[in-house]
């Protein structure tokens, strides 16, 4: 509390002043060359993080600014983007007339209209970011946003957590397709390459419901650049090396139009990675290198009222899993979570092991667009076909050399909508979605399936108003989606079970945006959305290697019961109301944000530590899906501040408290409240050269609402005396007490130099700078290792 005490301070002293020592406005109206009002046209001051959407009228005010050069970016869907250089000494009015594009975007863009959001709910990762943490996954890229955290399963996998939840309740759209693979492990990393991204965009709260159920706690838009149309021919190598893990990034990309048939692009786009053992300060996490293959094509025509696109991309990676995580005995368990160094720590090696993740992830997308008169028709099919294969530390060699879980999953999406333009204050926008999924066991693991066979039908259609007026902007939604499960496994007797079941809701959501007095603005948002539990939760039998634990589903009791027909009829979809408040102040050299929400889970699905328990190879921590009523109040803080041209500070704070309303008690894997402040220093050349430097401090408090601690040590004592410690006592608990707070430093600079018609750029970066030993609390590993040490990271990225 006293982080956003202190956060909340700066907000109002921002205020009092910028306002003693900057006061002038800068003004303007956006049309185009037949003097069309450009109603949501964005209006950005360039290195200010000022930006603002003209109002109905097609006007724009920034007031308290201070004296000095500002660069105006002027972007509009349709029209060329336009920049303004300004040397502002008092107050000025512009008049921006925009030129019609030849091109038109992407059936699916990141805009306010298009997802179906108010714009104070939103977050976007821009190139600047992108280009400054090159090799990182998506995961650890994400981070960068307040309220956004991550669960680890080790140094190689992330998982993005958008404000305490994750996994089935975070709706990824990769290239407008809602990311379809096993994403129901928490050690399950979302298959996406960032170097495709031009940008990366959260929406904090459920607003994004033309994409369908599943946003209980936001959305994650990754959008490629557009497709180029002029006859250049250009590109981007990326270099990346790091000295942690000895790992090695390369990654190209290669674009250009076709010159005889006007409106044509294509792009071509590769990365490869490779990485050894991650190493803590003071020994080898072995087993924990990764490698990655990856490719995208695409290619498509963009006119001025049509547009049709093709999309390919494969992803391919194989992770090692720490091998101190996999134990033999009950009693080497308990000594494994106890250990300064984990079992099997060895040299450095490349080499990856058992256990291990080998995933492949295919994409195919076809997407169009037509303007008839007012009307804007969009269509997309996407096949998703994904293979997952989990090795564990089995008996015998041949065995392996076997996967313990295989899986291929095909998912078909189909969307249709029409954008409608009432008015140049009013929109609509009507559509419906379809996915058919079917996914099936590979054959030869030699194991009871860990989730059975199962195709899924889902269908769902919506509605969007967006309403603007002079100081408010009002957004509206409903959508009602119906999913259809047909389910064949085998339990504990390897007996055939069948189960055919549906589940059907509505999704609301309503958000407006008020401009107050001055340079501040308040977005309120409320919604009410749902998703029905996915066959891991229900049906999840035995050993997850990944994990490196033992989880069952919801329906154990049924499965277990050899009945041949089961109903599910025990298990409630989840069903979430989420209230978001974000006030937003823009004004001089200050702009700062403070956000506060509210997410209210009934029949809340979660992984229950219930002890320990053996499997036939080896014991594993045991862990049962369980529901119960939770709830999530945080607040997101951050301001930044330009002490003089170039040279700035900002400050930002996440705070968080989940609870069991159920059981009054507190959910386990919560990311714990943490603060980070960084000052940054950059500056331009009239000869277009760049260079900056960065100093980051992040501070992450201990997670002091965990739920008791029952170590392996009590719960094998007291199986030896024939006691279960949870028979009567139903109480959340951890294995392992939450870690000490800790406090990490990083440290990155770079320099750009243009060379003719391309540009080069150096980056240097260290992380942990102090080679500081500390433990994350949402990684799964912290139960047998330190999280990685020191690490060096060096970059070339030459543009063409």
């Amino acid at each position: 509390m006293k982080s956003l005490l202190t956060i909340l301070f700066l907000f109002n002293a921002a205020v009092l002043l910028a306002r003693q020592n900057c006061s002038i406005t800068l003004s303007g109206k956006v049309q185009d060359e037949s003097n069309r009002i450009l109603a949501g046209a964005t209006v950005q001051l360039a290195n200010t993080n000022q930006g603002q959407a003209t109002d109905a009228g097609g006007h724009f005010r920034f007031e308290n600014l201070c004296k000095g050069n500002y660069t105006v970016l002027i972007h509009f869907l349709g029209y060329e983007p336009v920049e303004k250089q300004i040397d502002l000494n008092a107050n000025k009015e512009l008049q921006i007339a925009l030129t019609l594009s030849e091109k038109l975007l992407q059936a699916v863009v990141v805009e306010d209209r298009a997802t179906g959001t108010t714009p104070g709910t939103t977050t976007t990762l821009g190139a600047r970011v992108l280009n400054e943490t090159s090799g990182k996954t998506l995961g650890e890229t994400l981070q960068q946003i307040s309220g956004v955290n991550t669960i680890q399963s080790g140094p190689a996998i992330f998982k993005p957590v958008i404000h305490g939840v994750h996994s089935q309740r975070i709706l990824i759209l990769n290239n407008g397709i809602r990311q379809e693979g096993q994403q129901w492990g928490a050690e399950h990393a979302p298959e996406i390459d960032p170097f495709v991204a031009e940008n990366l965009t959260v929406i904090k709260d459920a607003g994004a419901i033309k994409y369908g159920t599943d946003a209980l706690g936001g959305v994650i838009v990754v959008t490629p650049a557009e497709l180029p149309v002029d006859e250049k021919t250009g590109g981007a190598l990326h270099l990346v090396g790091n000295s942690n893990g000895r790992a090695g990034t390369v990654s190209g990309l290669l674009e250009g139009s076709v010159k005889k048939l006007k409106g044509w692009g294509w792009r071509a786009q590769g990365t490869l990675k490779q990485s050894g053992d991650s190493q803590t300060p003071d020994y080898v996490l072995s087993n924990t290198g990764f490698r990655e293959q990856n490719f995208s094509l695409a290619t498509g025509y963009h006119g001025t009222t049509k547009g049709l696109e093709v999309f390919y991309s494969r992803f391919n990676t194989t992770i090692g899993i720490l091998r101190g995580s996999a134990s033999s005995s009950s009693e080497d368990l308990a000594l494994a979570m106890e250990r300064s160094v984990p079992q099997y720590t060895t040299d450095f090696t490349y080499h990856i092991r058992e256990p291990r993740q080998e995933v492949t992830h295919n994409l195919i997308k076809i997407n169009g667009h037509l303007q008839r008169g007012r009307h804007v028709w969009n269509a997309q099919y996407g096949l998703q076909i994904n293979n997952r294969k989990e090795f564990d530390v089995r008996r015998g060699a041949a065995l392996s050399q076997r996967p313990a879980l295989a899986y291929t999953l095909y998912t078909h999406t189909l969307d249709a909508e029409r954008e409608t333009t009432l008015s140049e204050f009013h929109s609509r926008c009507v559509g419906l979605n379809g996915m058919i999924q079917d996914n099936n066991k590979i054959d030869g693991t030699q194991t009871l399936p860990f989730i059975p066979n199962f195709r899924n039908y889902s269908a769902g259609i919506f509605w969007i108003e967006k309403i603007t007026r002079e100081k408010v902007t009002y957004d509206f939604g409903l959508r009602y989606d119906y999913r259809l499960y047909q389910v064949a496994g085998f339990n504990f007797q390897n007996k055939l079970y069948k189960t055919q079941f549906s589940f059907g809701n509505v999704t609301a959501t309503a958000g407006t945006t008020f401009k107050l007095t001055g340079p501040l603005s308040l977005t309120t948002t409320l919604g009410s959305t749902w998703r029905p539990p996915n066959v891991a939760e229900l049906y999840s039998l035995g050993t997850h290697q990944s994990a490196a634990a033992i989880e069952y589903g919801l329906l154990l009791d049924e499965i277990t019961s050899q009945i041949k027909e089961l109903k599910g009829s025990s298990v409630k979809p989840e069903h979430a109301v989420k209230w978001v408040n974000t006030f937003k102040l823009a004004q001089g050299k200050w702009q700062a944000e403070l956000s506060g929400y509210i997410n209210y889970i009934f029949n809340y699905i979660y992984l229950k530590p219930r002890g320990i328990t053996d499997a036939g190879r080896g014991p594993f921590a045991y862990f049962r899906y369980t529901q119960t009523e939770a709830s999530f109040l945080g607040a997101d803080a951050s301001a930044q501040y330009e002490i003089v041209t170039g040279l700035s500070v900002r400050m930002s704070a996440s705070l968080l408290r989940a609870k069991d309303e159920r059981q009054n008690d507190y959910l386990i894997f919560i990311p714990s409240n943490r603060v980070e402040t960084s000052i940054r220093y950059e500056k331009k050349t009239e000869r277009k050269r760049e260079f900056y430097i960065q100093a980051r401090i992040k501070y992450v408090a201990r997670q002091t609402r965990a739920p008791r601690v029952v170590a392996p040590h009590q719960i094998l004592e007291a199986k030896q005396q024939g006691i279960d410690l949870f028979e009567t006592d139903t109480r959340n608990f951890d294995f392992m007490a939450a870690p000490a707070a800790y406090t990490l430093g990083s440290l990155q600079t770079g320099y750009t130099v243009p060379v003719n018609h391309t540009k080069l750029n150096f980056q240097l970066s260290v992380d942990n700078l102090t080679n500081t030993r500390y433990r994350e609390y949402t990684n799964r590993m912290r139960y047998f290792a330190n999280d990685i040490g020191r690490n060096i990271s060096a970059s070339i990225n030459f543009t063409f």
